[in-house]
């Protein structure tokens, strides 16, 4: 098998290469040829895993994060060669939807003895760009440029409190109209989660019936409520037994447009990386994750 081993250096509390290192002996041990390849710079994962693609690797696997393998899968779509993924970010959530252990040596392990398995994206309609994990507008993506204004010295659910609790203080209302499937949602919404996997932001379970092989996306809908009332909900929300919640609306569907007055920063699978407007649709089994 010949690997191409993509390592975000700054994951993992900069220990992105060190784990890279690491993962490439293991692998190594076990009969593949792996290249390692540290990125340089953000964007940059998803050029390398092309230029892998069309160089003739077998596998691409990245280290690093939901960022990471984003980027990765965004480059590798349509090439027909799978993706990878050695758990080693802030939150490492859709690693873990699929069932990926945080432990290295575990993760290696998986890894030598997976298989290719096509899952779904969502795609940015209009674009060529798709995420893997979810999309979110309002509350959760201005913690997320909360986070993303430090350096990362935690990760895990240590890594977002501090931010939640500074957000709290703000507590903004998201004025949009969500139409979903031609059914139209007009509200001041809290936040509003376009989800392909179950949980982000380091094990909340947003959207706990998720499954990334059903042809649809989860669409979560959370009206605005009091700051206390949204410090009460979020053990709920971390445990995923938020669905019952009168503020909340729970959908499935094919395509989903966020509307707003002025453009609102959006969460794409763990980085800012979009503003509303935004208009999105599901991509089915558009990815080739090795698992």
């Amino acid at each position: 098998m010949k690997v191409a081993l993509i390592v975000n250096p700054k994951a993992g509390r900069l220990r992105g290469a060190a784990t890279g290192r690491q993962a490439a002996r293991l692998m190594a041990d076990d009969g593949w040829r792996v290249e390692l390849i540290e990125t340089k710079a953000p964007g940059e994962a998803g050029r390398l895993a092309r230029e892998a693609a069309a160089s003739g690797y077998d596998l691409v696997v990245g280290v690093g994060g939901d960022g990471t393998l984003s980027e990765l899968l965004n480059g590798l779509v349509g090439t027909g060669v799978p993706c990878g993924i050695i758990p080693c970010g802030t939150g490492n959530d859709f690693a873990s939807f699929v069932g990926l252990s945080g432990d290295l040596g575990t993760a290696v392990h998986q890894l030598l003895d997976g298989s290719p398995r096509r899952i779904d994206m969502g795609r940015f309609v209009g674009t060529s760009r798709y995420f893997i994990n979810s999309v979110g507008v309002g509350f959760d993506a201005r913690i997320a440029e909360r986070i993303n204004r430090r350096t990362r010295l935690t990760s895990g659910l240590v890594a977002y409190l501090p931010a939640v609790l500074a957000e709290l203080v703000w507590c903004q209302p998201l004025a949009a109209v969500v139409e979903v499937d031609g059914q139209r949602f007009e509200d001041n919404w809290l936040l509003v989660v376009v989800a392909n996997g179950y949980s982000y932001g380091a094990g909340f379970k947003i959207a706990p019936q998720a499954r990334c092989d059903d042809g649809l996306l989860d669409v979560v809908l959370v009206r605005m409520r009091g700051r206390l009332a949204v410090l009460r909900a979020l053990p709920r929300v971390r445990r995923g037994t938020h669905t019952s919640d009168p503020k909340v609306t729970m959908l499935r569907a094919q395509h989903v447009a966020i509307r707003t007055d002025q453009p609102s920063p959006a969460l794409v699978d763990g980085d800012v990386r979009a503003q509303t407007p935004l208009e999105i649709e599901v991509a089915p089994g558009a990815a080739l994750l090795w698992l």
